[in-house]
């Protein structure tokens, strides 16, 4: 059976096909790291000099975490001169800070083998850093991010964390303020507590929960296994998300995240945190609500997806929380 789903954030729609499981696939997919050694490897402890100048580092010596500016940005820290512009097409610089979280200064470990204390003092930089961007007038949304595998984009082993903040805001996060809008305008609520209103309510894709937080396979999920952590409480960025938090927030990632990677060996993710923009959030704080999405990479986006935005996911929600759900009992 296949079913058309409307994500009710977005506007996109996703295709749910579990027939599509079963497929022949006659390619097979190698995963190769090149052998960069621990002493060539740039976010390794006693390589800082391979690195820009530190703009948070915890300790002096034998720190744990560490931020810098990219060495290759996406954005540039100061306007540069662009190209001739054409008066037909728009076009602005992009000026805004890249900045990289080295969230390990262990080479091999990764984000699932870290103590809950540290996870939580890694959600704390990462705080940190957002608030320091935002902080900037030019800067209108700051995305952070984790790329773990290589289907993930990671081209760095070492684990790592990424923070861009941009002078516009992106698409998707304009359709989610155009939605949000006008959810409250209507209702006089957040359309996001609504939705973990259902989702309690409902039970059906509930895959974890803890006092603060929940976690669902979202209905419309683009990815298979696809998760959302929602503050149930409102919360509207996390700029405002209490500290007090964070262990009992890095104790249901880090669940999570061991339930991700035991779906296949050597699976790649992403995280990403996703909120709206600065600007909008500040003028209509009641129809914001954070989160954090985790996005399993298994398979991928093919011609379909890309000619027409509409997504084929293979894993039903409701399929997906049942296997978190038989996790955690185990």
């Amino acid at each position: 059976m296949s079913e058309l789903r409307k994500n009710k954030l977005t506007g996109e729609w996703v295709l749910y096909a579990e027939n599509r499981q079963n497929r022949p696939y006659e390619f097979v997919k190698k995963m190769d790291y090149n052998t960069t050694e621990k002493k060539n490897c740039p976010f390794c402890r006693g390589n800082e000099h391979q690195t820009t100048l530190p703009v948070f580092q915890d300790r002096k010596e034998n720190w744990s975490i560490r931020a810098f500016p990219n060495r290759f940005p996406a954005v540039a820290q100061k306007q540069e001169q662009t190209g001739e512009k054409e008066e037909f097409y728009e076009s602005k610089p992009a000026v805004g800070r890249h900045e990289v979280v080295v969230d390990t200064p262990y080479h091999d470990q990764t984000i699932d083998a870290f103590s809950l204390e540290h996870l939580k003092n890694v959600l704390l930089t990462l705080q940190k850093r957002f608030l320091s961007m935002l902080e900037e007038e030019n800067i209108q949304q700051v995305q952070i991010f984790k790329n773990a595998g290589a289907d993930a984009g990671m081209s760095i082993k070492h684990s790592h964390w990424q923070l861009i903040g941009l002078p516009t805001v992106s698409k998707r996060q304009q359709e989610y303020e155009k939605t949000a809008k006008q959810y409250y305008d209507q209702t006089h609520k957040c359309i996001v507590c609504d939705m973990i209103a259902w989702e309690q309510q409902q039970k059906k894709r509930v895959c974890k929960q803890t006092e603060h937080f929940l976690a669902i396979t979202p209905y419309a999920s683009r990815f298979s296994y696809e998760v959302w952590v929602l503050p149930k409480s409102h919360m509207p960025s996390f700029a405002q998300a209490e500290q007090e938090l964070f262990m009992e927030l890095a104790g249901l990632l880090k669940e999570l995240l061991c339930d991700i990677t035991a779906l296949r060996k050597d699976i790649s993710y992403n995280i990403c945190f996703m909120e709206s923009g600065k600007q909008s959030c500040q003028q209509q704080m009641e129809a914001f609500h954070w989160m954090i999405q985790i996005l399993p990479r298994i398979g991928g986006f093919a011609g379909f997806e890309f000619g027409t935005e509409t997504y084929i996911n293979s894993v039903s929600p409701e399929t997906a929380a049942k296997w978190y759900q038989k996790r955690e009992k185990q």
